[in-house]
């Protein structure tokens, strides 16, 4: 085994910096892209290996999608909630490891009028998928288990095949991933206009609200659809007659990655700028700021984005803090 040396630096972490795009928010807008109502330009994309598998899935179902890495640029064209047309028999579509990209395109093909199979890595095998396969089922899609039952590899068969109209609530726990809500949430206009009935999403667990659930839905405003909370009920309900728009749209850089370079600037006296990180962003990451901030670090906005200071006396303070979102 390499050794890897990590120098510690002999003077401060002065810098501004640039980071990659948010995957979360990238995988979330590439799914509402193509429910859109045209063709959506991405920027600020991230690419990586969820993203790019999550692309291909997309391409394979039968989205037109064309992506400029160089750029960080991608374009989809939404057929406003509909699903291409294919002329091969179950079409196979490959998830990787991707859990998001399981998730959201499983609940995109099970809210169909079609039948397909779902393959993926050795390791996505074994992550949970039983929450989502259940409250699909509920709305009436049908699932075939081809390894294990309740995980992938599946064939499934769309809600809307042969005729069929689901209802219009589904539960779904959320202890065990929020994606599972989220995929629900991001298709609930396409159901709610099928139906012409508002379509309500029935949460258990104990993270119906937390900081991904609020990115899935900001980006949903983002896009033309407006989403209500019942927190006494816990309860989210989108009305018929919204539709997401296709919009040229600027993904957030990821500000988990930002954190390593705030970090840095803390424990070495020094100062970071993250360009394009705001106080608006919808990632529940940025609390880290607020982490620091207690510590006794300043954050000040700057038109580049935040800039974060170490404390001028060089001195960090212990606290105690609660990072469940």
């Amino acid at each position: 085994m390499a050794d890897y040396i990590v120098k510690k630096p002999d003077h401060p972490v002065i810098a501004t910096v640039d980071v990659p795009g948010s995957k979360s928010i990238t995988n979330r807008a590439l799914l509402i892209s193509a429910l859109s109502d045209g063709i959506s330009k991405l920027k600020g994309v991230l690419f990586s290996d969820d993203t790019r598998v999550f692309l291909d899935a997309l391409g394979t179902i039968g989205f037109g999608v064309e992506s400029k890495e160089d750029q960080k640029e991608v374009s989809v064209s939404g057929l406003s909630g509909a699903l291409p047309k294919v002329n091969v028999k179950k079409p196979e579509v490959y998830v990787g490891s991707a859990g998001t990209a399981a998730r959201f395109i499983t609940a995109l093909l099970a809210l169909s009028d079609g039948e397909y199979e779902i393959d993926a890595s050795e390791q996505m095998k074994k992550r949970p998928m039983l929450p989502l396969f259940e409250s699909l089922e509920n709305l009436g899609a049908a699932f075939t288990y081809k390894e294990e039952n309740g995980f992938l590899p599946v064939t499934l068969r769309g809600c809307f095949t042969d005729g069929k109209k689901p209802g219009t609530e589904a539960f779904v726990d959320s202890d065990k991933s929020t994606q599972f809500l989220s995929a629900l949430l991001m298709m609930a206009p396409v159901i709610a206009n099928k139906l012409n009935k508002p379509f309500r999403v029935n949460v258990g667990g104990s993270r119906a609200s937390g900081s991904y659930v609020r990115m899935t839905t900001k980006l949903m405003k983002d896009f033309g659809v407006e989403t209500e909370f019942d927190e006494e009920k816990s309860t989210y309900i989108v009305s018929p007659g919204q539709a997401y728009r296709g919009r040229e749209y600027m993904i957030e850089p990821d500000i988990s990655a930002a954190c390593y370079f705030y970090a840095a600037a803390a424990l070495t006296g020094g100062e970071v700028t993250v360009r394009g990180v705001f106080p608006d962003s919808c990632q529940g990451d940025l609390k880290f700021l607020c982490v620091l901030e207690k510590m006794g670090c300043s954050v000040t906005r700057g038109d580049a984005g935040i800039k974060l200071s170490a404390p001028a006396d060089g001195k960090l303070k212990g606290i105690e803090v609660d990072m469940r979102d």
